[in-house]
């Protein structure tokens, strides 16, 4: 047990993940950081030969789809997935044959949506926000969240995106450390109280961002 919290310690970004850890524990208070990127239309991610990634932005690309993996998928979306696309947002998928390794949300600007915490994200209208990721169980520690990302990021430059947001919890070592391989910068935080409350977004404003409470 020592030796596994001295591994995580010692892994990138881990003394960042305790210290938040630590705020959380003294004050409750909630930290997430907002990582962005700008998309590169020409450039092709570099996938595996037995690996897919589909991307879809309308309902009837659903449709297409085996009733199985949209039931699979359904679990881990956030938002249900007709819902996304009914909203005019997009989901991605990374497979190994008909098998779901990966997938991500996007909401395509000029809104964002905040699951946790609850918040709605003001963007300009060729940006997006990547609200949230899974990898599935069996796919970790193989890359999958990666290659997804760089996947997405080059789907949406084709497709007049210029900047992708997301947001991690702190505290969420893999997640940060999956953006951070594909590249993604920090650009902000947000402190929230237990109950999804926003307390302040230091760095928000300076890329361009507004945050307020997400309507129920």
């Amino acid at each position: 047990m020592l030796k596994d919290r001295l591994d995580f310690l010692r892994g990138p970004g881990g003394f960042r993940a305790a210290a938040y850890f630590g705020l959380k524990l003294a004050t409750r208070v909630e930290a997430f950081r907002l990582v962005w990127t700008v998309t590169e239309p020409s450039t092709i991610p570099i996938r595996k030969p037995d690996l897919t990634y589909i991307s879809l932005h309308e309902l009837k690309a659903l449709a297409d789809l085996p009733e199985e993996c949209v039931a699979q998928l359904a679990t881990q979306c956030g938002t249900h997935p007709e819902q996304l696309l009914a909203r005019g947002g997009s989901l991605h998928l990374l497979l190994k044959g008909t098998a779901l390794m990966a997938q991500l949300s996007i909401d395509h600007g000029p809104a964002g949506h905040m699951d946790s915490p609850p918040l709605r994200l003001g963007l300009l209208p060729t940006d997006a926000f990547l609200g949230y990721l899974y990898t599935w169980p069996h796919a970790r520690r193989q890359g999958a969240a990666v290659q997804l990302i760089k996947s997405t990021v080059c789907d949406l430059g084709h497709r007049g995106t210029h900047r992708v947001f997301s947001h991690v919890r702190a505290t969420n070592v893999p997640s940060l450390a999956a953006f951070e391989q594909a590249g993604w910068k920090y650009c902000a935080t947000l402190l929230c109280t237990p109950a999804g409350r926003l307390i302040m977004a230091p760095g928000a404003s300076g890329a361009g961002l507004t945050l307020r409470p997400l309507e129920p």
